[in-house]
């Protein structure tokens, strides 16, 4: 491994461990919000690090660093600005796994089986908001929300395991688990904001939005980093 790789991997694993303290201080002290700025800026700063190494370095594929470092930048957006507008937070979210999708689908593109998984993972998500009992969406707006989310959410994880069923690496691997681990996240926040099933919803809410996020610009680490050699 070249020494510029030891680097990034090295900023990379430093920064990332960082904000895995950062997020049990931000959840202990109450979700802080400042803290949550702070969490929420090293995965973006990060994200757009990878991507000038990537640049930089003349990688392969160069728009999938492009899309993956727009996913975070909006979805750092989207936790500041959730605070202020819910609608308008959740509408930078969903632009941010749009860019998710379209990095995975430059890494192979939708297949057949994707559209199964995907189709599959919508149609569950769809069936558990309609016959749990607890769910109160409030307003037909945020039933539409809640639908868009299912869908967006659905391809994302069912489009990376597609590419890790067809190519198993550990760049499709870590995108698949954070893919999967955003899903959940998801899940909690619904079920935090829409429901009163669980007191702790929440917490695993952003016990586990943090790590994917951190997984996903991992994977532009390890991509480029197995492009450059």
């Amino acid at each position: 491994m070249k020494k510029s790789q030891k680097l990034l991997l090295a900023v990379n694993i430093v920064v990332i461990s960082a904000l895995f303290v950062l997020n049990y201080f931000y959840q202990s002290n109450g979700f802080d919000f400042a803290l949550k700025c702070v969490c929420s800026t090293l995965f973006a700063l990060l994200g757009v690090i990878n991507l000038i190494y990537s640049l930089a370095n003349k990688a392969d594929n160069k728009k999938f660093y492009i899309g993956m470092t727009a996913g975070v930048i909006f979805g750092f957006l989207g936790d500041v600005l959730i605070e202020y507008d819910f609608i308008v937070g959740a509408a930078m979210f969903a632009i941010g796994h749009i860019c998710f999708v379209v990095a995975y689908c430059l890494i192979q593109k939708m297949q057949k089986l994707d559209y199964i998984i995907s189709g599959a993972l919508f149609i569950t998500g769809i069936l558990f908001f309609a016959f749990c009992p607890s769910f109160t969406f409030g307003t037909k707006i945020m039933v539409v929300v809640a639908i868009i989310y299912t869908l967006i959410l659905s391809t994302m994880f069912g489009k990376s395991l597609g590419n890790l069923i067809r190519e198993k690496n550990v760049v499709n691997k870590t995108i698949a688990l954070a893919s999967g681990l955003f899903l959940f996240s998801d899940m909690m926040l619904s079920l935090d904001c829409f429901s009163e099933l669980f007191s702790w919803a929440y917490n695993a809410c952003m016990g586990t939005y943090y790590p994917a996020l951190c997984l996903l610009v991992l994977s532009m680490c390890l991509k480029s980093i197995k492009s450059d050699r």
